[in-house]
């Protein structure tokens, strides 16, 4: 007599490949939202530096550090003041005539530079982050 061979999977063989697929998925979400933060700081970083070069200029042409980043804007040193990538809104600014410190909350903790001084950036929390004049 002749055996019937069955065509299929067993329930043990899928139950494996679910399980392979499920660790496979996890470990690309966990990678791509570590690349997300590290992107998003990268873009905060490149932000305060643009906002330090346009500081400095104009110092340069008024020989004072501005009150407000919306100067800059109007003075026409930047077309826009950049916003936080993720929705928080404006950098916090603190300037006076000689001085200056713009801030910003990281997400990852290896782009910090100061460990916070209360200064609160949008909902992000304490800022961790700042440039100040040279």
């Amino acid at each position: 007599m002749k055996k019937k061979i069955e065509h299929g999977f067993s329930l043990i063989e899928l139950i494996v490949v679910v399980t392979i697929i499920s660790v496979i998925t996890v470990i690309g979400v966990i990678s791509f939202n570590g690349a997300q933060k590290k992107a998003r700081d990268g873009r905060r970083m490149a932000d305060l530096e643009k906002i330090r070069i346009a500081l400095e200029m104009e110092k340069q042409v008024g020989s004072t550090y501005p009150a407000a980043l919306s100067v800059l804007e109007t003075n026409e040193r930047l077309q826009l003041v950049p916003q936080d990538p993720k929705g928080f809104g404006t950098y916090p600014y603190t300037g006076s005539n000689y001085l200056y410190t713009v801030y910003a909350f990281m997400e990852d903790a290896g782009s910090t530079n100061f460990s916070g001084d209360g200064t609160v950036c949008g909902t992000g929390g304490n800022c961790n982050y700042k440039v100040t004049n040279p």
